[in-house]
């Protein structure tokens, strides 16, 4: 069976070059028939008896380049063995060409059948060769190699891959860096914590379409903060595109989280900026669908606030002189807990709970949520209590997804106690605690 497309190497080390190109997904597409691509010994087309294919060049400098009559001779072998109706498209890798961009590729792989790729060396080769049989020459980028090898094994790649069959399925690279001058996207595989870095949470539910919203929005970031050049050159116009844009902007004009975060016990007069916080908190998850602190009266409110401050057990987070967040850690056991299902907890020693926490809208994003989970550990650890407990709303993915970057595990499902028509419904979790490392002074 003929091969559906043909690339064909004039080298000077042949079996180096053909290795790379013959192994994983190239390999597989060579066995089967998608693809051929074979190397050639420029030496094996010279008349001279030492072998020798390069000379000094006329009008003098340094080194030798390439001589015109054994590249002509191994490009006219090629050209007599191929295919009858196809007439192969030679391509000659040089510093002095166009720079290889995706588009490039694609329309190699789609307009042509079969490539000639032509690998220089040493300091270039006799022009006349290029002139009589190169149909363009190609570089890699604004810097010189010692020879065309690698230069030629990245385009054959680069296109061997676009050409039908090779992979498995046309998105394998239609969602890929620069296929529509954006580049592509983060990519997380498991564990799902990985030294205390937690997959994105979108990419754990299961919504193909909230996915392929978050996607996009993070090809449009990396596009426009490392590759201004392509982005100015995309097409924004859609509403779909305008909104993620503007969700851009509007996170990236969020603050930076000072170096030294305070976390300090909170005082009555931080009662109103806590009260600020907790009803944006309520808003944001009444927007999100999240049945969690609802109800005629404010939870948690001044009343709560005052009960947790009498126990000593009510913190807040400081952002230079702003009050960025605060948390409530109570080391008293939780009644609600005692009556967990669907699953156990690890351990009955003494345990400390974060309960009524929230993070400012202005501060969501900066890694304070992180900061408050780690200062309740400290303050429990110093308390000498090593094991911490937290529950939250089922739907309430930005909390359980925190809980697990602090590898907290889930242990089952609680009741707590709410106002009257709203969900009790709760996740439980659990961790035992390390020894907090030292705060920088």
């Amino acid at each position: 069976m003929r091969a559906l497309y043909r690339i064909d190497i004039m080298t000077l080390f042949p079996d180096t070059v053909g290795d790379v190109l013959s192994e994983s997904i190239l390999g597989r597409a060579q066995e089967r028939d998608y693809l051929r691509i074979e190397t050639h010994q420029i030496r094996n087309y010279t008349v001279n008896k030492q072998r020798q294919v390069d000379d000094y060049p006329y009008g003098g400098g340094h080194g030798a380049i390439l001589q015109a009559d054994p590249l002509y001779r191994c490009w006219e072998h090629l050209i007599s063995q191929a295919e009858p109706d196809v007439r192969p498209h030679t391509i000659f890798l040089s510093p002095c060409g166009k720079t290889f961009t995706q588009a490039d590729a694609r329309r190699l792989a789609w307009e042509h059948s079969h490539l000639i790729l032509v690998c220089g060396h040493y300091e270039g080769i006799d022009q006349r060769f290029v002139d009589a049989c190169v149909d363009e020459e190609i570089s890699l980028g604004d810097f010189v190699l010692t020879g065309g090898e690698i230069a030629a094994m990245a385009v054959a790649d680069a296109v061997s891959r676009l050409v039908p069959g090779v992979l498995s399925d046309p998105e394998c690279f239609e969602n890929e860096s620069h296929w529509n001058n954006t580049l592509e996207y983060p990519q997380y595989s498991r564990p799902e914590i990985w030294h205390g870095m937690a997959v994105p949470e979108v990419l754990l539910e299961g919504n193909h379409a909230s996915v392929e919203r978050w996607r996009r929005k993070q090809s449009l970031l990396r596009t426009r903060e490392r590759r201004p050049d392509l982005f100015a050159k995309l097409d924004l116009s859609s509403k779909e595109d305008q909104a993620l844009l503007a969700e851009l902007d509007k996170e990236q004009s969020r603050p930076t989280l000072p170096d030294k975060v305070i976390c300090r016990k909170a005082c009555e007069g931080d009662f109103p900026v806590m009260e600020g916080i907790a009803a944006d908190a309520r808003r944001y998850l009444h927007s999100h669908g999240v049945d969690q602190w609802g109800g005629p009266i404010p939870y948690p409110g001044r009343a709560d606030f005052l009960a947790d401050l009498s126990r000593g057990e009510l913190y807040v987070l400081l952002c230079g002189d702003e009050i960025g967040a605060f948390f409530t850690l109570t080391t008293e056991p939780d009644p609600n807990y005692a009556a967990i299902t669907d699953g156990k907890w690890a351990s009955e020693e003494p345990y400390a709970t974060i309960h009524r926490s929230a993070v400012a809208a202005r501060w969501r994003g900066t890694g304070l949520a992180d900061k408050m989970v780690q200062e309740a550990e400290r303050i429990a650890w110093n308390a000498g209590i090593h094991w911490l407990r937290a529950d939250t709303h089922k739907k309430n993915k930005p909390m359980q997804a925190l809980l697990r970057r602090h590898n907290l595990q889930y242990r089952g499902n609680v009741l707590v106690s709410v106002q009257e028509g709203h969900d009790p419904r709760r996740v439980a979790y659990e961790k035992r605690i390390k020894r907090p490392k030292e705060r920088r002074k």
